[in-house]
């Protein structure tokens, strides 16, 4: 049998090594070699090796460099490409973390953009909207709706974060989702059951902290943990457009619904988490906390498993992070966006001799193949649908926990919704909030003055 990350059951005649299937069946996979012929021909692949073919050189840039996990598996597809089309040379432009931020915009200005890159969402704290509305990104919405490579490989919330203005920019390369942990190890310690609902689990962390233990292995500070929990209650309590809407200053906020989501939240985290939470970095709580086998309750993003050490990971249990009675979400929903896409120059797309090579190393990099590589080498949770992955190299946690991001509908991350100068107010005022320093109603009226409403 192999396991599917949308929590069904495929079998295989290979059942002998267990593999996990991401999201839609294995048969999807078939798609790209049964339909490639069919690609409209201005998207198709060139010759391979031609001996006259014209000189062509390319620019990548990415953030793929020294030994962060996807620079390996990216250098080899790209090494494999110009193997097959010896006349094409790939300069690699790398700059690690935000540095490479800096990079694209000062390319941008100077009209230079490199042929494909990857690169964060097109939010605006990000500041790719600014270049792509400025004419510097390529359209591909009529490719990525024409060209047969993309049937069925993305859902719709990949699309709509690679969409802006009605028009895609970009191509899903990886995915982050959030996920919510408890240690057994510590509920047992205690004598506490594993929460399976909203009752169960405020009455978890008060149960936890009567007998001694740790609640939350969380910070509070900026861009913390406890800003997802943030997030999972307001998104919970008035749904997630609504949510973005609010802190976009689209829509009022001062809402007696934020005041009673405000209360939820106090209830569940205000004296639940450490007593430096609020002064700690989220990766120090994995050292102090999390692996000195301290906090029944671990809610951080996608990328952290790795953090955390082989023997306390075994006493880990994935849960759902429950629905609220009487809020607007009546079904679990998991935040969930692309946290990578690749992105090609509008004058790549618009040079007749540079466009289909960089279309083709587009579709490679964004394959099903790729993206096994991508889950087994790299350990990174990706977006391509109908992958099999072997789980014993991806590992338990993630195979359990992307099971449930894909299987559920995907919420936005609140602050992508902001204005860099809102998020600069809103996360040190929301790390007071956690540590108790402001009623509900007060905290409320203070996020009406930053996002207006």
């Amino acid at each position: 049998m192999t396991s599917c990350f949308d929590g069904s059951m495929i079998d295989r005649p290979d059942a002998g090594r267990r593999r996990f299937v991401a999201g839609a069946p294995l048969a999807a996979m078939m798609l790209a070699g049964a339909v490639r012929a069919q690609t409209p021909a201005a998207y198709a692949a060139p010759p391979r090796g031609a001996a006259n073919a014209k000189r062509i050189a390319l620019r990548f840039g990415t953030s793929y460099v020294g030994v962060q996990p996807m620079t390996k598996p990216v250098r080899d597809i790209l090494d494999k490409f110009q193997a097959d089309y010896p006349n094409v040379s790939i300069a690699v432009e790398a700059t690690a973390g935000n540095d490479h931020q800096t990079k694209i915009k000062l390319d941008a200005s100077a009209d230079r953009v490199p042929d494909f890159f990857n690169y964060w969402r097109l939010d605006p704290g990000f500041g790719l909207d600014q270049i792509a509305r400025a004419g510097r990104l390529a359209d591909l919405t009529a490719w990525t709706r024409e060209d047969p490579h993309f049937k069925g490989l993305f859902d719709d919330s990949s699309w709509r974060t690679a969409t802006l203005d009605g028009k895609v920019y970009g191509v899903p390369l990886l995915m982050f989702y959030v996920q919510f942990l408890a240690n057994k190890a510590v509920f047992d310690r205690a004598g506490v059951a594993l929460p399976t609902d909203w009752a169960s689990l405020n009455t978890a962390v008060k149960a936890l902290k009567s007998k001694g233990e740790l609640p939350w292995a969380i910070s509070i500070g900026n861009d913390s943990q406890g800003g997802r929990i943030y997030n999972y209650v307001v998104n919970r309590t008035v749904g997630n457009e609504r949510a973005m809407r609010m802190h976009g200053g689209l829509e009022p906020i001062n809402v007696p619904e934020m005041v009673r989501a405000m209360e939820m939240l106090r209830d569940l985290v205000v004296g639940y988490a450490p007593d430096d939470a609020i002064a700690i970095k989220n990766e120090v709580v994995y050292a102090k906390y999390v692996n000195a086998n301290r906090g029944g309750l671990i809610l951080d993003g996608s990328w952290v498993t790795a953090q955390i050490k082989p023997e306390i990971q075994k006493d880990l249990v994935v849960l759902e992070f429950p629905l609220i009675p009487g809020g607007f979400q009546k079904e679990p929903n998991v935040e969930r966006d692309l946290t990578t896409l690749l992105y090609m120059s509008s004058k790549a797309m618009a040079d007749a001799d540079k466009r289909p090579y960089v279309v083709e190393i587009v579709r490679r990099l964004t394959a099903r193949d790729a993206g096994r590589v991508y889950s087994e080498e790299a350990k990174a949770p990706i977006p391509m649908l109908g992958v099999p992955v072997d789980d014993e190299k991806y590992g338990r946690i993630p195979r359990e926990a992307n099971a449930i991001a894909l299987r559920n509908p995907a919420n936005k991350w609140i602050p992508s919704a902001m204005k860099p100068d809102q998020r600069a107010k809103f996360e040190p005022l929301l790390g007071e909030f956690l540590a108790g320093k402001h009623e509900p109603a007060r905290f409320v009226e203070q996020l009406g003055r930053i996002f207006g409403g």
